[in-house]
């Protein structure tokens, strides 16, 4: 309120002294000058019209504000649903009070639903699209708290057009789609296949140039569930053809595509000068072999293009005995304090750790 009554008075001023110079494209000082006696109304609707076109080329110009990554972050995570609701505000300012000074929205969740305005190719894609979250006005509210704006986008767990497209879906050694089981909807789209990796790193631009601080990726992995002994993902298939044309071709991972889409997500980040990090399986913070092949989430190769780690530590959601300790769920500090420790270890120096705690009580006393 101080700065807006110094701007008032200011220009209360300038256009009461008569001392003052005219100046070129000056708005307080045009509005201050009388039309001629006799104006052609054309003409002056013609006028009134590129003022309000100078006004809003002016706003659409205004340069939205950077918050840089906090030495601690302390955050909170909100659903598109929250962010659009009337609660917003309250909530912010609850968060403010808390100390709270980053907060992670949803831009498209893990059933696929995307919450901002994207051009779709199809209108089977067009159907997951819900318009209900207004990008800059969310990162103007977040900024004017000094609050960090993170965007959160879930990758390739997507049950919208899993369900709809069988075509990006990982095979079965059968030759049809590949699902984690036959209990649930199929969730999962093929990670390595071009055309999925396209569509994502589309969204993911229109999402940066939105001015959000920082991507966020989530489900930057392979399924892990269900038969994956018979789950056929497309770079296999087509290392397959490529050993047979050229047998000095050295056949790639799960962990080279992971890592190589998260590159290509870096370049588009670096373009709109946006953070980008990432989640990860916590149970990945060990790097056992066999937890790394699964999910392609190298922490020393991803943690090179990130400027931060998120490793998921839910105590609840390791096995009794993991790690040798009798009840893993109810001890939480041991959890996130062993996890977090390790993927520092793990992670490319200059890449931050940052946590995300579990606040349920599934599980847990």
């Amino acid at each position: 309120m101080k700065k807006n009554v110094i701007y008032i008075i200011f220009f209360f001023l300038l256009a009461c002294n008569p001392s003052v110079e005219k100046q070129e494209n000056n708005p307080a000082i045009e509005e201050k000058q009388e039309l001629p006696n006799i104006v052609n109304k054309d003409q002056e609707k013609k006028n009134i019209n590129n003022k309000q076109n100078k006004k809003e080329d002016t706003e659409k110009e205004t340069p939205i504000k950077k918050i840089e990554q906090y030495n601690f972050t302390k955050g909170i995570y909100l659903s598109a649903y929250t962010v659009s609701s009337n609660r917003f505000e309250t909530i912010l300012d609850s968060a403010e009070a808390a100390g709270i000074n980053t907060v992670v929205f949803d831009l498209k969740n893990m059933k696929g639903r995307v919450f901002f305005s994207v051009p779709q190719k199809d209108s089977l894609r067009a159907e997951r699209v819900d318009r209900i979250v207004n990008i800059k006005k969310t990162v103007k509210a977040l900024h004017d708290r000094d609050m960090r704006a993170v965007a959160r986008l879930v990758m390739f767990h997507d049950r919208f057009v899993a369900m709809r497209d069988s075509t990006v879906r990982p095979k079965s050694s059968s030759g049809k789609p590949w699902r984690e089981s036959s209990r649930i909807d199929p969730s999962w789209l093929d990670p390595s296949l071009p055309s999925v990796q396209n569509e994502l790193l589309e969204i993911i631009e229109l999402a940066a140039k939105n001015k959000v601080d920082e991507i966020q990726l989530d489900y930057i992995r392979f399924p892990t569930q269900g038969s994956l002994d018979d789950a056929v993902f497309y770079f296999i298939q087509q290392d397959s053809l490529l050993v047979k044309q050229d047998s000095l071709y050295q056949t790639r991972s799960k962990i080279d595509i992971i890592t190589s889409f998260v590159k290509d997500v870096y370049k588009v980040c670096k373009k709109y000068e946006v953070s980008l990090t990432a989640d990860i399986f916590a149970i990945v913070a060990w790097q056992r072999k066999a937890d790394v092949q699964n999910t392609g989430q190298d922490i020393g190769s991803i943690s090179r293009y990130l400027d931060s780690i998120h490793p998921m530590i839910y105590s609840s959601h390791f096995s009794d005995g993991f790690g040798f300790r009798r009840d893993v769920a109810n001890e939480p500090y041991h959890m996130v304090y062993k996890a977090a420790k390790l993927t520092r270890r793990y992670a490319e120096t200059g890449c931050k750790v940052i946590p995300y705690i579990q606040a349920n009580s599934w599980r847990v006393n």
